[in-house]
Order: structure tokens, then C-alpha cells, then sequence
């Protein structure tokens, strides 16, 4: 490469590496010259140059803050960095498998705000990826059957989360059939397959609940009443170990035997954080261990196995699973 053209991509990619730094800062207050000098090892001058190039020919606006003789420079408020066609497809493709849930409301919203933003950056909207995958993946999954409305709770327990306040719900219960009311600090949202649930402290059991957004029939926010998320509490470690959406603190072992027509599987899909290949047997099938708590949420993922997994340990669950096997038996008798 000659001289010139070698010192033009260095400095194109040094641009480049500058306003992701000043992405990463910018929410932090942003960044000094000195910094970046030091950083990507240039003169200060090199940076005002680059910062020049950056604001006036990549129209990236930048904002400089004084603080004493220091000046900070950041990316202002509201500015979205450029999106490429393919990572707006891999953003798009993660939108879709939302269809039929809590958020679908929003989809194509985003999507049209996605091509928007790519056609200020000079692509063809005719040749983009999101317009012609979206009529050539189907999701299968679940839906629900009144998205809109789930959406509209789900936004208000959004914003609840946000703001720290207390929420009132109607509530349906599935063991007992009934609708309840509670009072609710909301703590965080956790997804699994695509069911959206509402981490919280419920004050009527004063103690953490975890409600389906889909069974919550109504939501009163009490914006006037706040609440301190507790300094002790995390939604990752309290979830670490559960088997679903369920923690009631009760850690166990569970042994699995899974036949030779299914053994691939668990080698290539881990199902819990703790799934460990204990043996592989000499027939094909292996034994699997896992260490999890919640296990009445894994009585109907083990069912939907049918004989070709067969649970080892521990005694209880063995004991529920061929009851269960039994009572299901008794249903399809002629």
C-alpha cells in the first residue's frame, strides 16, 4: 500500500475508534483530548483535527463541557450512531421472535425506524434485508391472544420499574382459580420463552413474587408512592438458580438419564447453568446432572421428553413423574 493511502486508512480507522470511544464515554460525561492522545498514542493538535473531521465532514455533533481547565467532549444528546444493513438485519431478526407477545405492538414501528435510519445513511430501502425478511421467517411460538392490551400493562410496569413506584394488580391466580389483588414494588422484568414476568416485593405476602404480565389483568400505578430498590437484591443472582421463573430457595440435584435418541441433544443445548455430563454410557444415552431449585417447573418440561428421559434422582420427583405418567395413562383408557 502506498504511503498516502496507508496513512489515510490509518487515520480513517483511528476516526472511527474515536467516536466509539466517545459512544462509551459519553454517558459517563465524556472524554478529554488528553485521554485520546494517550489512548491512540497521537499529539494532542492530532485530536483536535480528528475531533474537527469527526464534527464537520462525519457530522457527528459534538458537545464540549468546561470543568475548571478541563474540557470533556462528548456525542450530543439524541444523536444515533450510523447502522449498518447487516446489523440492523441481526436487530430486526432478535425483534421478530417478540411477534405475539408483550411487545409486538412496537414492531413494525421499529422496523420503519430502522429503515428510516438507514436510508439517511444512503442505502436503498428496495435492497434492504429487514423489508424482505420479514415476509420469509416464520416464528413458531405461542402468541397471545390480545397483544395490544398485554403491551399497554407491560409499558405501565416499564415505567413503574423505571420510577421506582409502588403498582396495584389484578392478578389471576392459576392454583386457585381466583383474581386477587396486590400491591406491588416492582424490581425487574425476566423473559422465558417468550412470557414476560414481573419480579417484585408483594406487600400483602411481604416477600418476592414473581407474577406472569400475561395473567395480570389491570394495573394501578401509585405514582405518589415510592419505593428504595433494595441495595441487596439482584435479579441475576436471584434467578441463578432457578429452573424457570420459580425460587423458593430450595437448591437440589436432580440425575437424568437421557436414551440414545435424544443424548445429542444435551450435548449441544444447555437447558440450566448448571447442566453438567455426568457419564456417557456405552448404549448411546447419558446421564446428566442438574442443580436447581423450582423443580415444579420442570415436571412438564420432563414430561414433554416421554420415555426417552428418565429421571434418576432424587426419589420425590421420580415418584411425580410416574404418578403423573399414570394419571395421563388413566385419560386415554378405552
Amino acid at each position: 500500500m502506498p504511503g498516502r493511502a496507508k496513512k489515510d486508512a490509518t487515520r480513517g480507522l483511528r476516526l472511527n475508534m474515536i467516536i466509539d470511544q466517545l459512544n462509551k464515554k459519553t454517558p459517563y460525561g465524556g472524554v478529554t483530548v488528553k485521554e485520546l492522545a494517550e489512548k491512540f498514542e497521537v499529539s494532542e493538535r492530532q485530536i483536535y483535527r480528528d475531533l474537527n473531521t469527526i464534527e464537520n465532514h462525519l457530522r457527528v455533533p459534538l458537545v464540549r463541557h468546561e470543568t475548571g481547565k478541563t474540557v470533556r467532549v462528548s456525542i450530543k444528546a439524541g444523536y444515533l450512531p450510523g447502522l449498518s444493513p447487516e446489523k440492523a438485519t441481526v436487530i430486526f431478526l432478535s425483534l421478530l421472535q417478540q411477534k405475539g407477545s408483550a411487545l409486538s405492538g412496537h414492531i413494525n414501528e421499529i422496523k420503519d425506524a430502522i429503515v428510516s435510519t438507514l436510508f439517511k445513511y444512503h442505502y436503498d430501502p428496495k435492497e434492504l434485508a429487514v423489508e424482505k425478511l420479514q415476509k420469509r421467517i416464520h416464528i413458531v411460538e405461542e402468541t397471545l391472544t390480545d397483544p395490544e392490551k398485554v403491551g399497554g400493562l407491560f409499558a405501565a410496569l416499564v415505567q413503574a420499574i423505571k420510577d421506582s413506584h409502588r403498582v396495584k394488580l389484578w392478578y389471576y391466580t392459576t392454583h386457585s382459580g381466583e383474581e386477587t389483588e396486590r400491591v406491588v414494588e416492582p424490581y425487574g422484568l425476566i423473559c422465558k420463552h417468550q412470557n414476560w414476568y414481573l419480579v417484585g416485593r408483594c406487600l400483602m405476602r411481604d416477600d418476592v413474587r414473581v407474577f406472569r404480565v400475561d395473567q395480570i389483568k389491570d394495573v394501578f400505578p401509585y405514582t405518589c408512592e415510592h419505593f428504595v430498590y433494595p441495595a441487596d437484591f439482584s435479579l441475576p443472582d436471584y434467578m441463578a438458580s432457578s429452573w424457570g421463573v420459580i425460587n423458593d430457595g430450595k437448591v437440589c440435584r436432580v440425575l437424568l438419564k437421557f436414551n440414545k435418541r435424544v443424548a445429542h441433544r444435551v450435548k449441544n443445548v444447555r437447558y440450566h447453568p448448571s447442566q453438567q455430563i455426568e457419564e456417557e454410557l456405552p448404549d448411546g444415552s447419558a446421564v446428566v446432572s442438574f442443580a436447581a431449585c423450582g423443580l415444579t417447573e420442570m415436571v412438564g418440561w420432563l414430561f414433554q421428553w416421554g420415555d426417552m428421559v428418565e429421571v434418576l434422582e432424587p426419589a420425590w420427583l421420580r415418584e411425580e413423574m410416574r404418578a403423573l405418567a399414570e394419571r395421563v395413562a388413566q385419560v386415554y383408557q378405552v
